[in-house]
């Protein structure tokens, strides 16, 4: 059995070829269907995901048109509501999200109405609205500070060679800005907006020592009241902080056991109360061969978040759907190259390898969660073995498996077996 270019594709329901980069939202409607949309266009399917209506344009109230990192989510009566980023008028990186309504399932929308008003900047992965088992929705965000664009002006470009052409392998490494979390929820579906009341997130790896930052959150309900927010990071790991209150505070983010960096996570509740998480898997090793993002996948959690297990791969380039977690620390790719005249950098050569045949690129993914399937849209981007010039830039697949495909292909089991060994245990004294 091999994992390339999934885990057991033959389980797949549907495999559908898109264009549509890493924007997509789903929701689901009270007739039944599911939408989704890129913030700008819409589609519709009634039979849960199999197959997909003709694209459809929307009206707003006030004449302006969506724009992306959307987010949909379902209101009470019957409502959905979208949330999208804005330009601040300031600069690149002073962003607003904005809310929408609508009462028809997409064909009209209300006019925009901001979230963060006289707040932070925010900036919000896409398909991360939550509405929790209270009602309250909540929408997770993050925003950058600093100067310049997303590539330091002094720093090199990382990539490697397809033969003999160079092709970029960069993920915001030599980023300079600082991105930290934060929560925006709603109890009133949307009419006003309250921000979490215990600060930003980001990493403090000793109490007054190195800090580092955190952005593109999603969170899941764990149980009533208690949510869990993956976070992507750096540092080799997505990074996890728990809320015990239903989105009003955080516990600091701290290390989670799923390897990977410099791409996001999607993070869900299936109907039986276990978690899904959805991310780029990377090993150091990987990552320093400038194997970037070259593996999506899957993982449950029986216990809350706090064990992982049923790793499967998505989309990859490897036949491991597993990455022992690494020690915390920052990775950068040995292919960096200078962008100015002047010395070479000096590389690891058992890392300056040539980018293997197929290799491409799998990440952002989006996720909707049904009662007996789950639909996942991630980006893709392959290269020609000869040319090594970039095909399908800017692609997307969606993808409909079965629940059971995330379990190994077997039905779901109620707890881990480390869960069982914990609580036999006898109680602390």
């Amino acid at each position: 059995m091999s994992n390339v270019p999934m885990t057991r594709p033959e389980e797949a329901l549907a495999i559908h070829d898109q264009s549509y980069g890493h924007s997509l939202t789903f929701v689901g409607l009270d007739d039944g269907k599911i939408l989704l949309s890129n913030g700008r266009i819409f589609r519709s399917s009634d039979d849960r995901g199999l197959t997909w209506g003709e694209e459809f344009g929307v009206e707003t109230a006030d004449g302006a048109a969506l724009e992306g990192n959307a987010s949909l989510v379902k209101l009470s009566g019957g409502a959905i509501g979208i949330a999208t980023m804005r330009k601040r008028p300031s600069s690149t990186y002073d962003t607003e999200m904005v809310f929408r309504r609508s009462d028809d399932g997409g064909l009209t929308w209300s006019a925009a109405r901001p979230m963060n008003e006289g707040l932070l900047p925010s900036h919000a992965y896409q398909d991360a609205f939550l509405r929790t088992s209270s009602g309250r929705i909540i929408l997770p965000v993050y925003f950058a500070i600093g100067q310049g664009s997303w590539h330091h002006e002094e720093a090199p470009f990382v990539g490697g060679y397809i033969n003999g052409k160079f092709v970029s392998s960069d993920a915001h490494f030599y980023d300079p800005h600082f991105c930290a979390c934060y929560v925006l929820y709603s109890d009133d579906d949307g009419e006003t907006w309250t921000k979490n009341r215990d600060g930003e997130l980001f990493i403090n790896l000793e109490p007054g020592g190195f800090q580092d930052w955190t952005a593109e959150p999603s969170v899941a309900e764990v149980s009533p009241g208690k949510l869990l927010m993956m976070m992507r990071t750096r540092l080799g790991r997505l990074y996890q902080s728990w809320s015990e209150d239903n989105g009003e505070s955080w516990s600091r983010p701290e290390p989670s056991q799923l390897a990977g960096t410099q791409a996001p996570a999607q993070v869900r509740t299936f109907p039986s109360g276990n978690l899904l998480v959805v991310w780029t898997q990377q090993s150091e090793d990987e990552i320093r061969q400038g194997l970037i993002r070259t593996r999506l996948s899957s993982a449950i959690s029986r216990n809350g978040g706090g064990i992982w297990e049923f790793f499967q791969n998505v989309e990859s380039i490897h036949e491991e759907t597993h990455v022992a977690p690494p020690p915390i620390d920052i990775v950068l790719p040995e292919g960096s190259y200078s962008v100015h005249q002047g010395p070479a950098y000096d590389t690891d050569p058992q890392h300056q390898v040539p980018l293997p045949e197929g290799y491409g690129r799998w990440s952002y993914p989006s996720v909707y969660v049904g009662e007996d399937r789950v639909l996942i849209s991630h980006t893709y981007s392959v290269h020609d073995s000869d040319t090594g010039e970039v095909a399908d830039m800017g692609g997307s697949k969606l993808k409909v498996l079965p629940i059971s495909w995330f379990y190994g292909g077997e039905e779901q089991a109620e707890k881990s077996f480390l869960l069982e060994k914990i609580e036999a245990l006898p109680p602390r004294p």
